[in-house]
């Protein structure tokens, strides 16, 4: 088994050399960088899902899309606009029955007022080739010209991330009173829990000039020894092992390792390592709905753990982004 990296966050520095941002990141950010910034003061941002440039149908995941926002509050914020508006329409999420934006799905609010600055019209940020637009949101605001190293290396600081969630970004009462539930009945009082975030089946498997980030999967074993290595640190008297992962074999080895000490969202869908990764399949008996709902529970349950130990995922981030306390552990390879 190849060596595995982490970075922990209670104890690690970064290694100067990760600083420095990979040739295809270079070329990226150069390039990013001479476009145009938007004309957004006295303005409401309007942002539109993004979708990917390799396929015009690759819509951008759930917690791609919330960094997205909480990157345009921070430009809000610093370049004087009014407020940011969310029009997610994105197929992988929409549900009919629920209205056109999947966004006012999981969260309250669809506008959100900066500062009570007065608004004198709407910036829509729809256009293909800009800087935000269809094919590029905000998400590198929040995580820096690195992205791929997030949150160990970041564009906003983790406290000011956790600062705009707070203020603008309240998750509907019915998905709070589901964590709540599940918490309950699953979590002895007083326990040790070590929340563990495996990305198993939309993980990064090309290489290439434009490759940032991991390019091979990491073993199963390697995510194990972290989790015990964590619990050792702590030594609690009773603990449990929260597992949020997409693949059913994880979940299954972090059991057959871990016991019943094991716990998990047991409404959240699985599916096996080869499979299509959940938010893409539409062939899988699972609502658009509950796809978003499940993912914010994990991420949540996640983020209310007593240490962290993930890989380059934004669900994980964004548990971070609700608990700014929650020391953890990030797989560099």
């Amino acid at each position: 088994m190849p060596n595995t990296e982490w970075y922990r966050s209670d104890r690690s520095t970064p290694r100067p050399d990760l600083l420095k941002p990979t040739v295809g990141r270079a070329v990226r950010n150069r390039l990013r960088g001479l476009l145009p910034e938007p004309a957004v003061a006295g303005k409401t941002i309007v942002l539109y899902a993004r979708q990917g440039l390799r396929k015009m149908s690759a819509w951008a995941g759930m917690f791609s899309e919330f960094h997205s926002v909480v990157g345009a509050l921070a430009y809000a914020e610093a370049h004087g606009a009014a407020a940011v508006r969310v029009d997610f329409r994105s197929a992988l999420y929409v549900d009919a029955a629920r209205g056109p934006n999947w966004w006012t799905y999981f969260f309250e609010r669809d506008l959100m007022p900066i500062q009570d600055r007065s608004s004198s019209g709407e910036v829509h940020l729809d256009r293909s080739l800009a800087k935000y637009g269809r094919h590029g949101g905000f998400c590198d605001v929040v995580n820096g010209t690195t992205p791929y190293l997030y949150p160990m290396t970041y564009g906003v600081p983790r406290a000011d991330v956790h600062r705009l969630v707070a203020s603008h970004i309240h998750v509907r009462p019915s998905i709070l009173d589901e964590v709540a539930r599940a918490t309950a009945g699953s979590v002895t009082p007083g326990a040790y829990v070590v929340g563990v975030h495996y990305r198993g089946t939309d993980s990064t498997r090309r290489r290439g000039l434009m490759t940032d980030n991991q390019t091979r999967r990491v073993s199963y074993q390697a995510y194990a020894e972290e989790v015990r290595r964590a619990l050792d640190d702590a030594a609690p008297s009773s603990y449990h092992v929260f597992v949020a992962s997409d693949e059913i074999e994880f979940l299954e080895f972090m059991q057959k390792t871990f016991g019943d000490r094991v716990i998990f969202s047991e409404s959240s869908p699985r599916v096996h390592a080869s499979d299509l990764p959940i938010h893409l399949d539409r062939t899988l008996p699972v609502s658009n709905y509950l796809k978003g709902a499940s993912a914010i529970v994990d991420c949540l349950r996640l983020a209310a753990t007593d240490y962290l130990v993930k890989g380059r995922s934004n669900l994980s981030d964004a548990s971070l982004a609700f608990n700014p306390r929650l020391p953890y552990s990030f797989c560099l390879r």
